[in-house]
């Protein structure tokens, strides 16, 4: 195969799995990958999963990553936050939700974290289309009831305070409606009292 060729048929996206190339290529020689990795034309995300070098170069590429590497799952929880302008700080974790068993993987192209939920929560999430590819992403209300639900912990007014949250942006986010038709669908008591305990802190926090 001509490397040229190969690079420019898998750049189009931020990632690719050795199944796609075999697909595209029957009698693809798996040895071609071990060499360019070798020379640094791609780089190894994870089992299976291969990147062009230089073709990632914004967050919202690394979540699509993060859904295809772990599937099924998609990006939420703090990392959701700081897309949706909550927290003032960067997130160097990737952090998503999956069916799956919670996992983490450490590459060259970023750190990855999945949290484990049941298939009845597996919900809520909407699509990014940055570059032509679908990303999934939790919206607002799911992101949050996530955070609340896998940081019980989190549960006191003293505690929101601690994560520095921007309100202002949260409460233009957030539907209230879907938020509370969200909540319900865990059926549990203790994430329906955190939920009213953020809710007052939410909207009735005064605000410099």
């Amino acid at each position: 195969m001509i490397l040229i060729n190969y690079l420019e048929r898998f750049k189009k996206t931020p990632a690719f799995s050795v199944r796609e190339v075999e697909q595209l290529y029957p009698g693809f020689e798996r040895e071609n990958l071990l060499n360019w990795q070798k020379k640094g034309h791609i780089i190894r995300v994870r089992n299976g999963w291969y990147s062009v070098k230089g073709r990632i170069a914004t967050e919202e590429q690394l979540y699509w990553v993060a859904n295809k590497i772990y599937s099924p799952s998609y990006v939420s929880l703090e990392t959701a936050f700081a897309h949706y302008g909550w927290i003032p700080e960067a997130v160097f974790t990737i952090t998503s939700i999956s069916t799956r068993k919670t996992q983490v993987f450490d590459t060259q192209i970023g750190h990855f974290r999945y949290s484990s939920v049941k298939p009845s929560l597996f919900f809520g999430y909407r699509l990014l289309v940055p570059d032509g590819y679908g990303t999934k992403i939790a919206e607002p209300e799911k992101a949050l009831l996530d955070f609340l639900y896998l940081r019980p912990k989190i549960a006191t007014i003293a505690d929101f305070e601690g994560l520095r949250l921007n309100l202002d942006q949260m409460r233009n986010d957030i539907d209230q409606n879907k938020l509370e038709a969200y909540c319900s669908l865990f059926d549990s008591q203790s994430l329906t009292e955190r939920v009213r305990v953020f809710k007052n802190y939410l909207y009735h926090v005064e605000t410099a």
